[in-house]
């Protein structure tokens, strides 16, 4: 017995590599429509797409920030080029140094439990030179929130909120345990994509490389 010692010893090594291989691989290539990686933020996510694609982009945004809403075309661009590819799942991280990044998250969340979180936040995006310097940013909010055919008692009400509140917490939670500490931070597939891809060609290579494809040969096909 104590001579096959060692060898079953090596044996439970080997097969304790193995199994925590199989795992990590598992993690690393299954769709990533829950998160895998830091603590997990609001649920259900705000997930545009199928939750099952093999490729998940995770951003984590501030709606005042100016590079976020230059980031927001080129995502919408690279969800109609990949389809049913790609799933985008948005993060509330409304930063400090904004004076309305939190009124307009919750303005987004609030929509959100009406159903129309993204059209909130393409709102919100669309029209951030008119609310951003603005001196009461209330009665913007409240047309865009008309404008989508929207409870606007609720609306109002919810902005306030508990749940709104413990949404963006969550959210924040998560940003915090990634050590996120700007605007926009984006995750494909668990990776933290480098702030110089942040445009269509970047985020297409990056894409390209996790469904296994050569650079260059993103575009409409399914």
């Amino acid at each position: 017995m104590r001579r096959s010692l060692p060898f079953l010893i090596i044996i439970v090594v080997v097969l304790t590599a193995l199994v925590a291989g199989m795992v990590l691989f598992h993690y690393r290539t299954r769709p990533l429509a829950r998160a895998v990686y830091g603590r997990p933020g609001a649920e259900p996510s705000h997930i545009r797409g199928d939750a099952t694609a093999p490729v998940q982009l995770e951003e984590f945004g501030d709606f005042e920030c100016l590079p976020c809403s230059l980031v927001w075309p080129v995502l919408e661009k690279l969800e109609h080029d990949y389809g049913k590819r790609l799933c985008v799942v948005f993060r509330e991280h409304p930063l400090k140094i904004h004076r309305y990044a939190l009124d307009a998250a919750r303005a987004a969340e609030a929509a959100g439990l009406q159903g129309r979180f993204w059209e909130m936040h393409e709102a919100l995006y669309r029209n951030r030179n008119t609310w951003v310097p603005a001196e009461y940013i209330g009665p913007y909010f409240n047309d865009y929130a008309t404008e989508l055919g929207l409870d606007l008692d609720r609306f109002t009400a919810d902005i306030q909120g508990e749940e709104v509140a413990r949404r963006i917490a969550a959210d924040q939670d998560r940003g915090e345990s990634l050590g996120i500490d700007r605007t926009p931070v984006i995750y494909v597939n668990g990776e933290q994509v480098s702030v110089t891809a942040h445009n269509e060609k970047g985020l297409a290579e990056v894409i390209d490389k996790a469904l296994g494809k050569s650079p260059g040969t993103s575009g409409t096909g399914q």
